[in-house]
């Protein structure tokens, strides 16, 4: 209803961050001066891909051809360590819970596989904290909301456990004690 974009996602979550520094803060920090609050940042870093910088295929994990930005030299962001990454965007990649390893070596899959390592890495964080709290709240007794990692058996050092197999159906969803529900 703001007329806001148009830009891929503009009206999905992608569009929510740039809508609220370019219209909400606007608002509050109304001034005569309505400047734009847009900054470009590092696609390498933010919003990471994994995609091909140029409009060819990419041959022996060169790529070739021009490119997509329209200049004349371009980074491939897929040769960037995970340490400079950010935030990433798993389209090409996949979601996560798709349980693609991601092994095959090639350059579009060896950055893939490690933010998607990061992700599952993120998760049993997340279920490690649960548990522990469960033990504290009910003393690990087995008669309280206990909160246990699962036990997949898919490439157990990717995927910690939560996959059984690769594919969609083979990803354990995530049970959320319910004393936290």
């Amino acid at each position: 209803g703001k007329d806001y974009g148009p830009f891929y996602g503009a009206m999905t979550f992608q569009g929510i961050v740039p809508y609220y520094y370019d219209v909400i803060q606007q608002q509050r920090h109304a001034t005569d001066d309505a400047t734009s609050t847009a900054v470009e940042l590092t696609r390498c870093e933010y919003n990471a891909m994994v995609d091909n910088p140029r409009d060819q295929k990419t041959v022996n994990d060169k790529a070739v051809g021009n490119c997509r930005d329209g200049t004349p030299d371009c980074e491939d962001c897929r040769l960037r360590p995970i340490q400079d990454i950010v935030t990433a965007h798993f389209t090409l990649c996949q979601k996560p819970w798709h349980c693609l390893p991601h092994d095959n070596g090639k350059i579009q899959h060896r950055l893939c596989r490690e933010l998607v390592h990061e992700w599952f890495m993120v998760r049993k964080d997340l279920e490690t904290g649960w548990m522990e709290e469960s033990k504290r709240l009910f003393g690990g007794n087995g008669k309280g909301d206990e909160h246990a990692l699962p036990n997949g058996t898919f490439q157990t050092e990717q995927f910690f456990g939560f996959c059984n197999k690769m594919g969609q159906n083979g990803y354990i969803p995530m049970k959320v004690p319910s004393h936290l529900v």
